[in-house]
């Protein structure tokens, strides 16, 4: 299998979780590669991105990271969840959607944020946005997220990676927090088809998902034949030009800015000398390199 071809497999399996593995596939057997000395290291990022967390005087925050890599399709990041402050499991552990293997089947999960950033398939680069949402935006998503029951409710019993993002038949990480987040702010119904409601309040606020345009049919046979992968659900129109229309965590963050302009954004990133934060909108540069008006915190 060529490289590109490997990493879009990859990035279909986006949400998959490495580090709760069995052999469900070779996708599931795939190990964190962390050594001790980069594991050591990514706690020194987790405790800078919480003491950003705690210092910013907000309840929650949107988190994504950027595990596998998706620079060769004009992607940073992967995989999103809700780091909330009031957490059930310690400050700051990231509610979220992953796929168990062991299991076979898609979990609700709150992982801690040390572990939240280890748990990744290579040693790459790290990175890490924040979102941060105000007034009624994040009451309202707190008491989402926090309500067990919901969030639960609000997880389908089959997952696919590429799942297509108007449709219940599957689900993948980033489609459940952004139907909890529809669920959150369109005041909808506990009760009912609570999956479908919130995609209807999505279509309805015209959010879009991110659109991954594969020309290759090896890909479109991958969505055949894969377990985590399925194509039964996408728009036969779009199966035929090859379009995938998926969410992940540049198309959340896109539709939050656009519903939220008070939202805030904050990004951060480790190399071998510093880390780099960044507040704003756009991304810090490829190979973290940090802009003038960006903070460092030297490693030494």
């Amino acid at each position: 299998m060529t490289r590109r071809l490997r990493g879009l497999f990859l990035w279909l399996l986006l949400c998959a979780a490495p580090a709760h593995a069995a052999n469900y596939s070779v996708f599931c057997s795939q190990q964190s590669r962390l050594s001790a000395e980069q594991k050591n290291r990514m706690l020194l990022f987790s405790d800078s991105i919480r003491s950003v967390l705690q210092q910013s005087g907000h309840d929650l925050a949107l988190v994504a990271r950027a595990g596998i890599d998706l620079d060769r399709f004009g992607l940073r990041y992967s995989h999103a969840g809700i780091s909330l402050k009031q957490s059930g499991n310690t400050p700051w552990s990231v509610r979220q959607l992953y796929y168990s293997c062991a299991e076979s089947r898609p979990m609700l999960y709150d992982q801690g944020l040390a572990g939240f950033m280890i748990d990744q398939n290579n040693s790459r680069t790290p990175f890490v946005s924040l979102v941060f949402l105000s007034g009624a935006a994040e009451r309202e998503l707190e008491h989402s997220a926090l309500d067990n029951a919901l969030a639960l409710r609000m997880l389908a019993g089959t997952y696919s990676a590429d799942a297509y993002a108007f449709s219940t038949t599957y689900q993948n990480c980033n489609q459940w927090l952004l139907e909890m987040l529809a669920h959150a702010w369109g005041h909808l119904p506990d009760s009912g088809d609570v999956r479908a409601d919130a995609q209807q309040w999505l279509q309805g606020q015209r959010y879009q998902p991110s659109r991954i345009e594969v020309h290759n049919p090896l890909i479109l046979l991958g969505g055949m034949l894969m377990p985590l992968l399925h194509n039964a659900d996408h728009p036969a129109q779009n199966l035929r030009q090859g379009v995938y229309e998926v969410s992940l965590p540049g198309s959340l963050e896109a539709f939050v800015q656009h519903q939220q302009p008070q939202a805030a954004r904050v990004e951060m990133c480790m190399n071998e000398r510093q880390i780099v934060i960044h507040h704003g909108w756009d991304e810090i540069a490829q190979g973290c390199v940090a802009a003038p008006a960006d903070s460092v915190l030297p490693l030494s």
